[in-house]
């Protein structure tokens, strides 16, 4: 029975595309399955809720919604009301979510298309790897692994940007191989589905990559300076500078500057503690409802900003993970 499978797994791995296609079947089969034959994911956290806000948005057409006349009774975590109504968080999330919700008439359908990209690009990213037939095991555990089950079932993200951080590496690996524009192209796509759903995590992936692409193209294999600028270096750029655009197009709907965040509205309207661990704390906003102040205030946050809380949450992900 073992070699029956081995040999199928073998003759599958040979196309590659079609390997690739496989496990984003798999894992659309998966999530959908449980969710409509076990239990259709309710939204329960914060995130969850704000994500749902970003993709009716986007559903209807709108980049953002205009501030409510009696705004401060609509008050809620992870949304911002000033100066218009939005999630606070990068539209990656939730534009998959209008997809479903546009597609398939439930957000949950767009769920289950993230997870399903988000394991055909880690196939697609081990084909460049390793052999084929390890790289279409790694796809279809993934399509198995507990955190991407977990994510396949709820609406706070997580597959959008595994699928990006794939492609960036992927593509990377190919880059090296052989030096083509359309891998380059590939490798700014990733970066900006990174931009646009975990953009402080995926900044350390892409400078690291962008670190290493960079070493190479300056070591002793590199390719000629022409290939260079022509097949990796324009194309990359071309896609990041659309990127820059179209992120600062849509701070600018939601914040009024291209610059500033809604991520960083939320932060200075409701933020009482650091984001990042080297950051010194702020003062207290003037909150308007206790359930907000409780949660944002620092003696609930004291785990997440110090730095044993730190350590405690970094070897807890990465037990999960294991």
């Amino acid at each position: 029975m073992v070699s029956v499978l081995e040999s199928i797994l073998g003759r599958i791995a040979r196309r590659r595309r079609l390997s690739v296609v496989l496990v984003g079947l798999v894992a659309l089969m998966i999530s959908a399955s449980l969710s409509l034959l076990v239990r259709m994911p309710e939204p329960m956290i914060h995130d969850e809720f704000s994500y749902l806000l970003a993709a009716d948005t986007f559903a209807h057409g709108r980049l953002s919604n205009p501030t409510h006349p009696l705004w401060v009774h609509f008050e809620s975590i992870h949304i911002i009301q000033q100066p218009t109504y939005a999630s606070k968080y990068p539209p990656g999330q939730g534009l998959m979510l209008a997809a479903g919700q546009v597609l398939g008439g439930h957000p949950v359908v767009g769920v289950w298309l993230s997870t399903a990209l988000a394991c055909a690009a880690i196939c697609w990213m081990l084909m460049a790897w390793m052999p084929p037939r390890w790289a279409l095991l790694g796809g279809l555990l993934a399509t198995l692994h507990p955190i991407i089950v977990e994510w396949s079932q709820s609406y706070w993200g997580g597959a959008v940007a595994v699928a990006g951080g794939a492609v960036v590496l992927g593509a990377f690996r190919r880059i090296v191989k052989r030096p083509r524009a359309r891998d380059a192209f590939l490798m700014g796509l990733g970066t900006a589905v990174l931009a646009n759903s975990r953009p402080y995590e995926g900044m350390v992936l892409t400078l690291l990559t962008m670190g290493a692409l960079l070493v190479w193209m300056l070591g002793r294999d590199r390719p000629a300076a022409r290939v260079s600028l022509r097949r990796i270096v324009f194309p990359i750029l071309i896609v990041l500078a659309l990127t820059a655009t179209a992120i600062g197009y849509y701070n600018w709907r939601v914040t009024g500057d291209a610059l500033r965040m809604p991520y960083m509205v939320h932060e200075e309207t409701y933020g009482a503690t650091a984001i990042f661990p080297w950051q010194h704390g702020r003062p207290e906003p003037n909150y308007r409802h206790k359930e907000i102040r409780d949660y944002h205030r620092p003696s609930t946050n004291t785990t997440r900003r110090s730095d044993s809380g730190l350590v405690i949450k970094i070897v807890g992900k990465s037990s999960v993970s294991a």
